[in-house]
């Protein structure tokens, strides 16, 4: 069965390291945690962007995403409020996010 995580974000400008491009569907990132990072189960994971709704004047967005594996997560750490980061290629830090309660897109 799927996991899925829901969580509003601010995309990081391409000049500060961020990407280029605005988000767009099917993006492959890795989440971490920003409260478990230090934990030894505070490897990343890969989610893929689902549905998301996203204000290329504001940079902030909300979304839908899966993670491609089920191994389930430990305990609360899909819990809204928490903080995550969203990264690619290895250390590039894609967006920030918290994770809130699933809306409509």
């Amino acid at each position: 069965m799927p996991i899925w995580i829901h969580f509003e974000f601010m995309w990081i400008p391409h000049r500060f390291g961020g990407h280029p491009h605005p988000p767009f569907k099917n993006l492959m990132t890795l989440i971490g945690w920003q409260n478990y990072g230090d934990s030894p189960n505070g490897e990343a994971r890969t989610i893929q962007w689902v549905e998301f709704d996203y204000d290329e004047t504001t940079r902030e967005g909300y979304a839908r995403c899966q993670f491609l594996i089920d191994t389930p997560l430990p305990e609360g750490w899909l819990k809204p409020g928490l903080l995550i980061e969203l990264v690619s290629g290895g250390n590039r830090i894609l967006a920030i996010g918290k994770i809130v309660e699933e809306r409509s897109t």
